[in-house]
C-alpha cells in the first residue's frame, strides 16, 4: 500500500500545480488570456454525488476548484454569474478503459518465418508481450478531436494506456480540457494494466491462452525474485512490474471465464484485480461475489439480428440470442448482488450511442444513481482520487456537464456546456430555454399577442392570434401559426394575416435580448413596407414538458440458464439419493454382470450394489431399470473438448508450465452431447505440436458447472509429450523450419536437454536456500523426474516407442501411457515390461503416412500381452459412441465383452491412477453412473439416464423437454428481435463454421479440418 499512498500524494500535488500553474511565469506571444475570479452557475439542478442533488442551487468556482456547493452560497461581487434556471449539472465522468492520446502499438516486419525470441533491444524481458515499461504519460498527445467525443458523453478524465499485450504497462489520467496553461497529463502513473492477448507480437510464444497465462505467471515470478535478490544486470520491464506490485491493476478480458482464471492468478500472488469485463458477467454472480473486485463493464450491448428471414432465424443459435436478451441487464444484476461496477465507453464510437445504451441498462433496472456512481465515484475510488474527483463536493476539481435535463432520465436532454480544470466550453446556448412565455408583439403601429410555448429537445412553437384592427389585441380563436427560427441570438418569425388591414405574410427579422426578454428588429408587412418591430416578455412561460419517465418491466422470461445455452438448466439439479432397481449391473468387479440388482446412490458415493432391496432414505428418487443395463460412466482417457482458446502451446518445444486446466470451458455443448453418450470423465489433453507440451486437466462433464466444479478434486498430475509427424513440424510448411526439433532424432535431444536442465534446477533449488529462481517449466520437468507426475504421449512409430521408453529407463520414470500408440502390437511385451499402458483407436488408421501399419486388432493384441489398454476418442464427435468403439474390439479378435467394455471404463480410470473412486459400480465409488436401454456394446442401446456425483445431468425424457423449451425460448426472443427489428435496430447474421480441436490444431481457433491427429 506504500506505492500506493505515494501515487495519491504525487496525484494530489499534481492536482495543486494546475492551479499554481495559471499564475506561472509562461512565455506567452501577445497579451495573456485573462479569467474571471470566480464563476457562480445558479439556480441549477445539481447533481452533487450519486446520492445526493440539489435543487435551485450554485456552485461556485475558484479558478480549477469548487469553491462552494448549496442553496445559500454567497456569491463575491467580482464573480460571473452565469443562471442555469431549469438546467441539471453532473459531475464529469472518469474512462478507465480508453488508449487515447496514446501511440498504438505497431507490428513489426515479419520474414514469414517463426520468430522465437524478442526481437526488442535493450535490457528488458525475454518476451515480447511483455512491456510494463510502457508508460503512457511519456508522448501523450492532447487530442482535441478524439477527446471531443468523449467530452460529449460526460467525460472530463481519461485513464489512457497502450493496449497491447499481457502485461501492457502503465496508465495514465488525463483531463480533457483544452487549454494550454493546463498540464493534462499527471506526472507518474496510477495503475497497470494486464490481459491474456499477445498484442502485435510476432514471437510465437504465446500461442493459445494457457500459454498467455503460464507467461504472465512467469514474470511474476521473476519480479519477485528480481525484487529480492541483489542483480548483476537491470531488466527495465521487471523493475517496472515490481513498482506497479502494490498498485491498481486493470486486466481485460473476453469472457467471463477469463475472470476466474486472471483471479486465480491473482490468487496465486496475492493481489488483486480490477477486471474490465466483456458483458456476460451476470452469469456468474455467485463467483464475483467471492473475489469482492470491481468490475469495469462495456455496454456496447449487442445489436439484434435481422430475423426477417426465418431460415436465417433458425440457424442463429440460442446462446446468441440470450445474450442479446439479457446483456442489458447485465449492470443491474450485478449491482443487485453487490459487486460493485464501473461503466466504460469502450465500444462506442459517438456519444449518441453510448447514452442510448446507458438509458438502455436503466430501463433494465439499474438505477440512475448506481449509474453515475459507475461513472463517476467508484472509478475514482480506484485510482485513488476520490478527494478530488467524483462528485461536486465544495474543494473538488471543477469538471462537470450541463445539460438542458437529467439526460440519465430523458433522451431528449441536449448537452449544453462542459467544464474541465474550470474552463468552460459552451456547446449550445442555454438561453434560449427561457424564452417560453407570453410577449406583446408591436409591428410598426400594430400590435400582436405573440405565444412560444417550450417542446422536448429545445424546440418551440409560437402562436400569433390575427386582429381585427389596429387597435385591439382581442384575439380570432383561429389563430395564426407562427414559423420561428432561433439561432443564438439571432430570431426570425413568419406568420400570415388576413384581416380588413393586412392579407399575407409578414417576416422579421432581429436580435434577442435574453437578460431582459426583449426580441427586436427589422421586418417586412403584407404591404411590402419595411418597419421596425419589437416584443416585451409579459408572462414567463412553462418549461417543456417533461417526456413521460419510461416505465420498463422487468421480463420475468429473461434468465440466464446454467449454462446459458441450449440444453442450459433452469436452475442446477441437487443431488438427492437415487435407487436404481431390478437393473442388470455391469459392476467390473469380481461380481461380474449382476442380473436384477439393486444400486443405492447418496451423498455422491455409491451406498449399496447387490441383489436384495436396500431401504432407501425418504425423498429418494426410485428408478426402475428393468430390462436394462447400469454401468460405470464411461472415462475418455483422450479428449479435447471443453477447452478456450487454444489446445497446443507451439511457441516453444518445451512448454510445460501451460495447463489444460487454466482454461477448462464449461460452456462448450459437446459436454452435453457426450454425457448424453455415457462419458462422465475425460482427460482434456493437450495438442501434439511439441515434444513436451502442456499439463492435463482431470474432468467430470458437470454440465451446467464452473470450470473449477469441473476438475477431479486431488487429481493425480498429468502431462502430455508427443512423438512423429506433428513434433518434427513435418507438415506445418517451408517456413517452419526455425523451431528445433526437425528430425525425430532431434526430438530425443530435446528430452535430454530439458530434463539435464530439470536436474541441475533442482539442484540449485536445494542449495539456494529458498533463494532460487522459480522456472515453471523446470518445476514441472522436475516433478516427472520425482514421478511426481504422469506421462500421456501421443506415439505412432515403434522406433520412437522404444526410444522413449530407454528415455525414461536412463532417466529413472516411467511412461504412463501410450495414447494412440497404433503400432502398439509391435511393441506390447516391451511395454508390459515398462508398465506403460495404452489408450487407442477402435478401427482409425490411414488418415497419414505414419498411420499406415495401424491395424483394428491393435486393442486386443496388447492386451493379450498384459497392457492396460483403454479406448478413446480425441474427437468430440467419436466421443458419443465410446460405447460402440468399445464393441469393435469384440469383432475384431473376440475380446470379452466385459473385458470390451473396462476399456472404455475401468481401464481408463487405471491410466488416470482414478480407478480406487471410479470406472466400476462399486460401494464407496463416485457414483458416476449410465442407465443404458439395452446392451451397452449394442449399437441400439440409448442412455436413459447419466449420473454424475449423484446428480443427474442426463435424463432422456427431460431432454425432450429441454428440446421443446430451447424451441419455444428461440421463438419468444425471435419475437422480441422482430419488434427491434421494426424499430430499425438490427444486423446480419454470419453463420460461424462448427470448429473443434484436435491433436494438430494451432493457434487460438479450433478447425474446421478433418481430425488428423
Amino acid at each position: 500500500m506504500r506505492s500506493l499512498n505515494l501515487l495519491k500524494v504525487a496525484l494530489l500535488f499534481f492536482i495543486s500545480t494546475i492551479t499554481a500553474s495559471a499564475f506561472a511565469q509562461i512565455p506567452q506571444n501577445g497579451v495573456s488570456q485573462s479569467h474571471a475570479p470566480y464563476y457562480a452557475l445558479t439556480n441549477a439542478r445539481i447533481v452533487v454525488s450519486p446520492t445526493e442533488t440539489l435543487e435551485n442551487a450554485t456552485i461556485l468556482i475558484k479558478g480549477t476548484t469548487i469553491e462552494k456547493v448549496g442553496k445559500r452560497v454567497s456569491i463575491p461581487k467580482n464573480a460571473v454569474e452565469i443562471d442555469c434556471e431549469g438546467l441539471t449539472i453532473l459531475p464529469s465522468f472518469i474512462e478507465l478503459s480508453s488508449d487515447i492520446g496514446v501511440k498504438k502499438a505497431v507490428s513489426g516486419k515479419s520474414n514469414g518465418r517463426p520468430q522465437l525470441e524478442s526481437s526488442k533491444s535493450g535490457s528488458y524481458y525475454w518476451n515480447e508481450s511483455i512491456h510494463p515499461e510502457i508508460d503512457a504519460s511519456e508522448g501523450y498527445t492532447n487530442d482535441q478531436k478524439a477527446n471531443k467525443t468523449y467530452l460529449d458523453a460526460g467525460f472530463g478524465f481519461v485513464f489512457t494506456h497502450q493496449k497491447d499485450g499481457v502485461a501492457q504497462g502503465q496508465g495514465s489520467l488525463v483531463s480533457l480540457a483544452k487549454s494550454g496553461v493546463y498540464k493534462p497529463t499527471m506526472n507518474m502513473g496510477t495503475g497497470s494494466y494486464f490481459s491474456f492477448s499477445k498484442g502485435v507480437s510476432h514471437q510465437t510464444y504465446p500461442s493459445s491462452q494457457m500459454g498467455a497465462i503460464a507467461l504472465l505467471r512467469q514474470a511474476l515470478y521473476d519480479t519477485k525474485w528480481y525484487s529480492t535478490n541483489e542483480q548483476t544486470e537491470r531488466n527495465l520491464s521487471l523493475e517496472a512490474l515490481n513498482s506497479q506490485w502494490d498498485q491498481t491493476s486493470f486486466f481485460y478480458t473476453k469472457d467471463k471465464w477469463e475472470i476466474l482464471r486472471a483471479a486465480k492468478i491473482a490468487n496465486e500472488f496475492d493481489r488483486s484485480f480490477t477486471y474490465i469485463g466483456s458483458g456476460d458477467e451476470y452469469e456468474i454472480t455467485e463467483e464475483l461475489k467471492e473475489l469482492s473486485s470491481t468490475i469495469i463493464l462495456p455496454i456496447n450491448f449487442p445489436k439484434a439480428y435481422d430475423v426477417t428471414d426465418p431460415y436465417t432465424a433458425r440457424q442463429i443459435p440460442l446462446s446468441d440470442l440470450k445474450q442479446w436478451e439479457m446483456a442489458p441487464y447485465n449492470p443491474s444484476i450485478l449491482v443487485e448482488n453487490g459487486i460493485p461496477i464501473c461503466i466504460t465507453m469502450d465500444g462506442h464510437k459517438t456519444s449518441k450511442e453510448f447514452w442510448a445504451h446507458l438509458r438502455q441498462a436503466v430501463e433494465h433496472g439499474l438505477s440512475s444513481s448506481e449509474a453515475l456512481k459507475a461513472l463517476t465515484m467508484n472509478p475514482a475510488k480506484l485510482l485513488g482520487v476520490d478527494s478530488k474527483l467524483g462528485s461536486l463536493d465544495a474543494g473538488k476539481i471543477a469538471s462537470f456537464t450541463i445539460y438542458s435535463s437529467n439526460p440519465l432520465e430523458d433522451a431528449t436532454t441536449k448537452l449544453l456546456e462542459t467544464w474541465s480544470l474550470g474552463e468552460r466550453t459552451i456547446i449550445k446556448k442555454h438561453e434560449n430555454y427561457k424564452l417560453a412565455g407570453t410577449y406583446s408583439l408591436l409591428i410598426g403601429d400594430r400590435r400582436f399577442p405573440l405565444k412560444i410555448e417550450a417542446k422536448p429537445e429545445g424546440k418551440f412553437s409560437a402562436t400569433i392570434p390575427v386582429k381585427p384592427n389596429a387597435t385591439t389585441e382581442k384575439s380570432d380563436k383561429k389563430g395564426s401559426k407562427v414559423t420561428m427560427d432561433i439561432d443564438q441570438n439571432d430570431i426570425t418569425l413568419q406568420f400570415a394575416v388576413d384581416d380588413s388591414i393586412w392579407k399575407g405574410s409578414v417576416n422579421l427579422r432581429g436580435k434577442i435580448n435574453h437578460r431582459l426578454k426583449i426580441f427586436e428588429g427589422d421586418g417586412m408587412t403584407p404591404t411590402g413596407e419595411w418597419v421596425r418591430w419589437h416584443a416585451v416578455q409579459k408572462e414567463k412561460g412553462k418549461p417543456a414538458k417533461s417526456p413521460e419517465k419510461k416505465v420498463f418491466k422487468t421480463d420475468s422470461l429473461a434468465v440466464a440458464w446454467f449454462p446459458n445455452m441450449a440444453y442450459g438448466f433452469d436452475s442446477l439439479p441437487e443431488s438427492l439419493p437415487i435407487l436404481f432397481s431390478n437393473v442388470t449391473i455391469w459392476t467390473n468387479s469380481i461380481e461380474g454382470i449382476v442380473k436384477k440388482g439393486y444400486v443405492l446412490v447418496e451423498n455422491g458415493k455409491i451406498q449399496y450394489a447387490g441383489t436384495r432391496e436396500p431401504n432407501s432414505p425418504r425423498g429418494t428418487i426410485k428408478i426402475d431399470g428393468t430390462d436394462k443395463h447400469l454401468t460405470s460412466g464411461i472415462i475418455d482417457e483422450h479428449s479435447h473438448i471443453a477447452i478456450s482458446k487454444g489446445v497446443n502451446e507451439s511457441g516453444q518445444a518445451i512448454s510445460a508450465e501451460v495447463s489444460i486446466g487454466d482454461v477448462v470451458h464449461p460452456d462448450d455443448i459437446n459436454i452435453y452431447r457426450q454425457i448424453s453418450g455415457g462419458v462422465t470423465a475425460a482427460q482434456l489433453l493437450h495438442g501434439s505440436a511439441n515434444p513436451v507440451g502442456g499439463q492435463s486437466a482431470l474432468i467430470k462433464l458437470k454440465w451446467g458447472s464452473t470450470p473449477e466444479e469441473m476438475l477431479i478434486d486431488n487429481a493425480p498430475k498429468f502431462i502430455k509429450f508427443a512423438l512423429g509427424e506433428n513434433v518434427k513440424q513435418s507438415n506445418w510448411g517451408r517456413s517452419n523450419s526455425i523451431r528445433f526439433p526437425q528430425t525425430r532424432m532431434g526430438v530425443e535431444q530435446v528430452y535430454y536437454d530439458g530434463f539435464d536442465r530439470a536436474r541441475a534446477y533442482q539442484a540449485e533449488k536445494l542449495n539456494s536456500g529458498g533463494k532460487h529462481r522459480v522456472d515453471l517449466e523446470l518445476e514441472v520437468l522436475s516433478e516427472i523426474l520425482n514421478r511426481e507426475r504422469f506421462i500421456s504421449c501421443h506415439s505412432y512409430i515403434q522406433s520412437e516407442i522404444n526410444m522413449l521408453m530407454h528415455v525414461a529407463d536412463s532417466l529413472g520414470f516411467k511412461i504412463n501411457t501410450f495414447t494412440h500408440i497404433l503400432e502398439g502390437y509391435k511393441v506390447a511385451d516391451k511395454m508390459a515390461a515398462h508398465g506403460a499402458g495404452g489408450s487407442t483407436f477402435s478401427d482409425w488408421w490411414a488418415y497419414k503416412y505414419e498411420v499406415n501399419d495401424a491395424i483394428p486388432y491393435n486393442a486386443k493384441m496388447m492386451h493379450d500381452q498384459g497392457v492396460v489398454v483403454a479406448i478413446n476418442s480425441d474427437d468430440a464427435e467419436m466421443g458419443r459412441r465410446l460405447n460402440q468403439e468399445a464393441a469393435k474390439a469384440v469383432k475384431y479378435g473376440g475380446m470379452d465383452e466385459e473385458d470390451a467394455w473396462k476399456m472404455v471404463t475401468l481401464n481408463p480410470a487405471k491410466l488416470l491412477h482414478l480407478d480406487d473412486r471410479m470406472g466400476s459400480v462399486e460401494v464407496g465409488k463416485d457414483a458416476d453412473l449410465v442407465l443404458w436401454t439395452a446392451h451397452p456394446l449394442s449399437i441400439m442401446a440409448k442412455v436413459d439416464y447419466t449420473v454424475i456425483d449423484g446428480v443427474i445431468l442426463f435424463d432422456a425424457e427431460r431432454d425432450l423437454e429441454l428440446y421443446d423449451r430451447n424451441q419455444a425460448e428461440k421463438a419468444r426472443i425471435i419475437a422480441k428481435m422482430l419488434k427491434a427489428n421494426a424499430s430499425g435496430d438490427k444486423e446480419d447474421f454470419v453463420k460461424k463454421k462448427k470448429r473443434h480441436y484436435h491433436c494438430n490444431t494451432l493457434g487460438e481457433e479450433g478447425s474446421t479440418e478433418e481430425n488428423q491427429h
